[in-house]
């Protein structure tokens, strides 16, 4: 699935069964495998998930809260 800023996203909850979604507003690619969220790494305007990279993405949700997540946290099609 290939995800992108502006995209609304399904993630889990702190590696549970509970989910969250939200609209994308950043993706960060890692590049450094000491750096599992991307935080140092590449930004990016979209992904594939398919691509299996570590890092992570923030995003809103519809009340405005601001959350991130690890890429691996990414449910569903988009």
């Amino acid at each position: 699935m290939i995800i992108k800023i502006g995209d609304n996203v399904t993630v889990n909850k702190s590696w549970s069964n509970e989910t969250r979604s939200g609209v994308v507003t950043e993706i960060s690619i890692s590049t450094n495998i000491d750096d599992p969220a991307g935080e140092a790494g590449m930004q990016v305007n979209e992904y594939d998930t398919n691509l299996d990279y570590s890092g992570s993405l923030s995003y809103k949700t519809e009340s405005g809260d601001e959350y991130w997540a690890y890429l691996a946290q990414i449910q569903g099609d988009i």
